[in-house]
């Protein structure tokens, strides 16, 4: 599975922009899409989640994700 090039360039430049204002001391706000997944467990969340973003979690970043 191939993942969405342009999003994949877009993140590092968005991480060093948020990073140079935040030694400058200003405030920037980035308005970000957000999305729920809720389900029971094993139900296939990850999957769903994957298959949005068109890349593959790591174990890490679906740990992040769950909620107590």
């Amino acid at each position: 599975m191939s993942g969405n090039i342009g999003m994949e360039q877009l993140i590092p430049i968005v991480n060093k922009l948020q990073d140079a204002f935040t030694q400058l001391g200003v405030h920037m706000q980035l308005d970000l899409p957000q999305i729920a997944v809720v389900g029971g467990q094993s139900a296939g969340k990850s999957s769903v989640l994957e298959n949005f973003v068109g890349r593959p979690l790591s174990n890490c970043q679906v740990q992040c994700l769950s909620v107590g």
